[in-house]
């Protein structure tokens, strides 16, 4: 395995810029030290650059044989306490979970809020499933997941969503790609029917409408990619259009808890045993 979207040219860049700020670059998780947080205050989407750099750094292979298995074992642990607890669209708060459990195990991660576009196979008949950023409906995001090198995509609770019969069946989880497709987003992807029907009516270009309304998602699609899977003839499309870190560090993430144990207790009963 390895993790293509490297740019050694776009990593050193960063490191210049985290350099001049004081901030250190050199270990996972460095979102939390205090020169970073200052940088963040004065701008709110500071949090992008270190998604960026952990899109664009260079990986060993023996960082990336190192961090594989410990990004499976917490990604399965994980996604089998969502399972048991049996709550639905909880994307947001185990990925921000499962990101703060990479950073403990020294691995390299950024949570992506993202839509999501399923396309089942041909022969089941279903309609897609999307998940929209501009839809009905207070949600903080349409999808989340983590991406943690050499695994664009992460994907614990993708399988834990409310479906219409038959759609869960042909869904594996969790989700752990090493592997995808690029590919580019559409109106359909990102708007629902309703909104894009309306800036048809209204000859409203969707690339204008998007820019006048959600610039900051428009511009964090332009520099984080869209990846595409394909898994047993089903395809699921991933947009990213905002980062999403969780403030709290593993300790205090208690909001959540899977059949009553929080991310520590999942994190120190489940996965840490195995990386001894």
């Amino acid at each position: 395995m390895s993790w293509k979207p490297s740019n050694s040219q776009e990593q050193r860049r960063l490191e210049q810029k985290f350099s001049s700020l004081g901030i250190p670059f050199d270990t996972p998780g460095f979102y939390d030290h205090p020169a970073f947080l200052e940088a963040e205050h004065k701008d709110p989407r500071f949090l992008e650059m270190y998604a960026r750099y952990v899109e664009a750094r260079m990986y060993s292979g023996s960082y990336i044989a190192n961090a594989a298995p410990k990004i499976t074992a917490a990604a399965t642990a994980l996604e089998a306490a969502v399972a048991a607890d049996g709550r639905l669209g909880a994307c947001v708060d185990a990925s921000g979970m499962l990101g703060r459990m990479l950073d403990r195990l020294g691995v390299w991660n950024y949570v992506a809020k993202s839509t999501l576009t399923i396309t089942f196979p041909r022969a089941s008949a279903l309609h897609p499933r999307y998940f929209w950023a501009v839809d009905a409906g207070d949600f903080i995001a349409p999808h989340a997941i983590v991406v943690a090198p050499p695994f664009g995509v992460v994907d614990v609770t993708v399988r834990h969503q409310h479906y219409d019969a038959g759609q869960a069946a042909h869904i594996p989880s969790p989700i752990l790609a090493n592997e995808w497709g690029s590919a580019k987003w559409t109106p359909e992807d990102l708007a629902n029917t309703e909104v894009l029907t309306w800036l048809h009516a209204k000859r409203i270009p969707f690339l204008t409408f998007l820019r006048n309304n959600y610039l900051s998602m428009t511009e964090v699609m332009q520099v984080l990619p869209v990846r595409n899977i394909k898994i047993n003839e089903t395809t699921l499309k991933y947009v990213t259009i905002a980062v999403g870190m969780t403030n709290e560090p593993l300790e205090e993430i208690t909001g959540y808890k899977p059949k009553g144990r929080t991310a520590l207790q999942i994190f120190e009963q489940d996965i840490q045993p195995q990386f001894p």
